[in-house]
């Protein structure tokens, strides 16, 4: 499969598994980057939360709820993505 966000498309290439977000046509922009140690994809979370608002047409609160409930523990699962926080400057879920 030939994915359209050159991160992702990089890592497939170098034999990565791991989960990516769909539909990529909302999320692909949220991609921060590929995370080496940990072989998953970082998204933004600021980002994230933008683009479901901007394709769905949510306000703020409907977004985090929605990100919440849906995305945020795919975080746990093999492979799965890790949310990356600005404000924080740090990976959420990822013990350091």
């Amino acid at each position: 499969m030939k994915y359209k966000n050159e991160t992702i498309q990089k890592a497939v290439e170098e034999g990565n598994k791991f989960i990516v977000l769909e539909p990529q046509d909302v999320f692909d922009s949220a991609v921060k980057e590929f995370h080496q140690e940990l072989k998953r994809l970082v998204y933004d979370v600021e980002e994230l939360l933008e683009c479901l608002s901007s394709a769905y047409d949510w306000d703020a609160v409907q977004s985090l709820e929605w990100f919440d409930y849906n995305v945020y523990d795919l975080t746990f699962l093999e492979g799965g993505p890790i949310f990356y926080d600005k404000f924080e400057e740090k990976y959420l879920t990822v013990d350091e």
